[in-house]
Formats: C-alpha cells, sequence, structure tokens
C-alpha cells in the first residue's frame, strides 16, 4: 500500500483518498439543514396546510399520514438494496443528488396545479423519497468515523435535522397569518437546490469503514440495547403520527387563534432539540437500559397530556414531555443502530423504515378511534378517551416486547 501511494498513478492516488476522506461537518450538516425544512414541513405542518388551504377532514388527514408512513417503511427497508443495485450506473452521491432534484422540482406542483389529488401525490411522493435520502446522508455522515468522533458527528448532525424540522414548523405560523401556507411546499425548491450544492463536498460514495476497528468501541451491551430501541423507536414516532394529524383540530377546540397553532406545535420539537444536545455532550447514558424506560414514561404521559388538555399551557406540557421522551429514544435507536449496524446504507435503511412503522401505525389507530367513536370527530370525549386508550396501550405492548427482546439478546450475548 505504501507503494502505491507513493508510486502509484493519480488516479489511483485519488480513489484511496477519497475511500478515506469523511464527509466534513459543515456540507453534511447544511445539507442536512436544508433537507429537513421538508421534513418538518412534510411530516408535520402539512397537516395545517392540509386543512387550511384543502379543507381536510380529520380523517383526511390521519388517512395522508397513514399512507405516508406505509410508503415510507416499505421504500426504508428497501433502501439498502435499492442503493447497491443503483451502484451499477450511478454512485451514493448522485443516487442522493437524484432524489433532491425529484423532491425539488416536484414540491412547485401543488401551487401550479392547486388540487387535493396533486397535494396527495406531491406530499406521498416527496415523503416515501426520504426513505431513500437519509440512509445515504447517514451512510456518508458515520462511514470512517469510530467511537467518539462517531457519537459527536451523530450528535450535531441530529442537532442539526432537528432544528430544522421545528424552524418548518414554526414557519408555518406566519405564513398563516398572512394567508400564503401555500407557499410552504414549493419553497422546498431552493432548499433542495442549495442542499444539492453540498454535494460538492462528498466523494462519490461513503468513505472506507473498518469494521474491525469499529467493534473495538461497541460493547456486546449495544446489541441489546439496540434490540429495545428498535422496538420503542417506532413507537415513538406512533405516537407523533397519531399525534400530528389531528393537532389542527384540537387547536379549535381549545380556540387557539390560527398564527399561533403551529408555533406552538414546534413545543415538542424544540423539546426533542434541547434532548438531543444534552445526550450528544453527555455519555452518563451509554449502555444505560433505564434512560430508554424512562423516555418511554414521558412520551406515553406526553401524548395523553397533550390530546386530553383543556388548555394551551397544559398542551405545551404535555407536547414537552413527548419531545423530551422521543428525543431520547430517536438517539438512542440511531446511536445504536449505526454503531452495530457498521454505517451501512441498510443500517440507516433500518431506522427509517422504524420510522415509517410507527408513522402510520399512529394515524390507523387515530382512524380505528374515529370509527369506534361513530364518526363524533376528534373534538368529542369520547373520541378522545379511545384515542388516549388506544395509543397507550400500543406502547405498554411496544415496552414489554422491547424489554422481552433486551433480556433475550442479552443473554444471547453473555452466552
Amino acid at each position: 500500500m505504501a507503494e502505491a501511494i507513493t508510486h502509484g498513478d493519480p488516479h489511483r492516488l485519488a480513489t484511496i483518498s477519497a475511500q478515506h476522506r469523511v464527509v466534513a461537518a459543515l456540507p453534511i450538516g447544511v445539507l442536512t439543514f436544508l433537507c429537513s425544512l421538508g421534513t418538518g414541513i412534510l411530516w408535520n405542518a402539512i397537516y395545517f396546510i392540509a386543512e387550511r388551504e384543502y379543507g381536510f377532514t380529520e380523517r383526511d388527514s390521519l388517512l395522508l399520514a397513514f399512507w405516508n408512513g406505509v410508503f415510507y417503511t416499505a421504500v426504508g427497508f428497501g433502501a439498502g438494496t435499492l442503493v447497491a443495485r443503483l451502484e451499477r450506473w450511478m454512485s451514493p452521491r448522485a443516487v442522493l443528488a437524484t432524489v433532491l432534484l425529484i423532491q425539488g422540482f416536484l414540491a412547485p406542483a401543488v401551487l401550479i396545479f392547486p388540487s387535493n389529488t396533486v397535494l396527495w401525490v406531491t406530499a406521498i411522493v416527496m415523503t416515501t423519497l426520504g426513505a431513500l435520502q437519509w440512509p445515504i446522508v447517514q451512510s456518508f455522515l458515520v462511514s470512517g468515523r469510530h467511537g467518539a468522533t462517531m457519537r459527536s458527528a451523530i450528535g450535531w448532525w441530529n442537532a442539526s435535522w432537528m432544528a430544522a424540522t421545528a424552524v418548518g414548523l414554526a414557519l408555518a405560523g406566519p405564513l398563516q397569518a398572512m394567508d400564503l401556507m401555500r407557499w410552504a411546499i414549493p419553497m422546498l425548491l431552493p432548499a433542495n437546490l442549495c442542499a444539492i450544492a453540498c454535494l460538492a463536498w462528498f466523494p462519490s460514495v461513503p468513505p472506507h469503514h473498518d469494521s474491525s476497528e469499529s467493534a473495538r468501541h461497541v460493547p456486546s451491551s449495544y446489541r441489546w440495547l439496540l434490540a429495545s430501541a428498535r422496538v420503542l423507536h417506532p413507537m415513538g414516532y406512533l405516537v407523533i403520527g397519531a399525534l400530528a394529524p389531528i393537532l389542527p383540530y384540537l387547536f379549535q377546540n381549545l380556540g387557539t387563534e390560527p398564527a399561533w397553532q403551529a408555533p406552538i406545535s414546534a413545543t415538542w420539537h424544540l423539546a426533542r432539540f434541547a434532548m438531543v444536545i444534552a445526550l450528544w455532550q453527555t455519555a452518563f447514558w451509554h449502555g444505560r437500559a433505564w434512560s430508554l424506560a424512562v423516555a418511554g414514561v414521558l412520551l406515553g404521559c406526553g401524548f395523553a397530556l397533550a390530546v386530553a388538555a383543556p388548555n394551551e399551557g397544559m398542551l405545551v406540557l404535555g407536547l414537552f414531555a413527548l419531545g423530551l421522551g422521543q428525543g431520547a429514544i430517536y438517539y438512542s435507536a440511531i446511536y445504536y443502530g449505526l454503531a452495530v449496524g457498521s454505517a451501512g446504507v441498510k443500517a440507516g435503511g433500518i431506522h427509517e423504515a422504524l420510522v415509517g412503522a410507527g408513522y402510520f401505525m399512529g394515524p390507523a389507530l387515530g382512524l380505528t378511534s374515529l370509527a369506534a367513536s361513530a364518526g363524533t370527530g376528534p373534538l368529542a370525549g369520547k373520541f378522545v378517551g379511545t384515542f388516549i386508550g388506544a395509543v397507550l396501550g400500543a406502547l405498554v405492548v411496544g415496552g414489554l416486547i422491547a424489554l422481552v427482546r433486551g433480556w433475550r439478546a442479552r443473554s444471547q450475548s453473555i452466552a
């Protein structure tokens, strides 16, 4: 190898250099922030847009959320295989650029052809492509990084995208006040084009990731904690997927001014952001099962309080607790997942697929609760009680499965 580096041709030198060059923090952080503005709009603000601009009912919003989650899950599980097959014709960087271009140029469709059908197609296609986009980004982020360097990278990356999703949702408030909500999705075109410019600082393929070096920083306990986190991870998004589509209607029940609805909804994003910063800067939670248990309790209690809140203050408190719990679960899941999964696109794809699974299970529970309440709507007490019971029941079942999976995996790793 030393001889090849010293006397090899320039093409070989460039190839060796690219294989070992990790992506710098600034370009991947900026790309992540810009792309995540779309995540904030398409996963959260979309329901305020749909309710105000397209006359969506609560059932329409829950159905849109459900199908978004179904397609996201399917693509996420197949992301590793799909990227591997596409590498016959294009590099992972080229795949990522193509995804961002499609999303960007599809975004203005809702403005050019304003109809419910176009909104459905645009929202689902743009959201689903994210299940291919994010595993590639995560692979570029972690490949070539190990131990403390990897932990730091995951920390600032999470902070970047979570800040952006909060901004994306909060911006819906001023747009709503100025009667410009229809511009929220088209604004993603310039954001994606700027994100593509960041790819100039990416190598064509993720840098070489030394599996043996990675294994030195991954204790056996990480595997059983990953087994637990991968059950709780979709539970976190189940709660979000259940709550986000009905928030506009809960605000109606509380009589909240339209301009304040989206900013108040961003409370859980800000709480999640704060939790991620705390976990990024500390290590006491590494390898500790109790941190996942506390996160699960915060998630469930926060959801129940938010849905049953009698006023905006209690709603904010519930959303804050929910955000803290979901942030801790998410950080643990991606931390253990990428550490054990050796930074591959497949590991990131599984992580994103579990996000999608939560996003379709939550709305499915909402639709079931809506049917069980005999069409009385989300503002009725019967719906609220049924909905809280269904979601908390799912969280209890998920928590028990996480406990069993974690214990079994722990026993296997010790043996």
